[in-house]
Parts: C-alpha cells; structure tokens; sequence
C-alpha cells in the first residue's frame, strides 16, 4: 500500500510518558487562541521600541556635524536591530504541569 507505519504495542503509562515528553505548553502566558494576535502585536510594539531608542541614539551622536561619534551611531544601529525583549520558547508539558504543581504548593 504505502508507507505507513506499523503501531508498536504500548501501555498506557508508556503513552503518557511518550505525551509528556512531545506535547508542549505556552510559556510566556498566552491564551492559545490569542497568540495569533498577541505575538504580532508584541513583535510591532518591540520594534516600535528599538526605533524610538536607535532614533534618540542618533539624535545625541549628531548633534553637532563635527563631532559624530561613530560608536554611538553603532550603538544605535544594533539597538534597532535587536529587540528590547524577546519571545520565550514553549516548553515541554512535563516541565510545565511541575512548575504548576510546585505554585499550586505554596
């Protein structure tokens, strides 16, 4: 027929073990349904950042024409190409339903 692959017997327990280790959880605090609009908004907003503060770098280096400072226009450069704060990775469902247990101990 095709390719397919033949299901290996597993227990349960194997099962879950294999879920915990694959699935995995927002870690940043996003609703599911809402990253789709908050991490677009979240990405404007960081650059919206990096402009104001590369633009206020370069207002200060040339101020005066004669004495630019090469290392401040640099400074301004990377500032607008980084971003202030970045996004955080999802993390595997095991290691978020333990940090969930230990909040849920205090």
């Amino acid at each position: 027929m095709g390719n397919f692959k033949i299901r290996t017997d597993r227990s349960p327990q194997e099962d879950k073990r294999l879920s915990l280790e694959n699935d995995c959880r927002d870690s940043y605090g996003e609703n599911n349904k809402s990253k789709r609009k908050a991490i677009p908004r979240f990405k404007a907003a960081s650059n919206r950042v990096g402009r104001r503060i590369s633009k206020s770098l370069i207002k200060k280096a040339t101020i005066d024409i004669d004495l630019v400072d090469e290392a401040a226009l640099h400074k301004a450069t990377l500032k607008a190409t980084r971003p202030i704060k970045t996004k955080v990775s999802e993390q595997p469902l095991r290691n978020f339903l333990a940090c969930k247990n230990v909040r849920g101990k205090l």
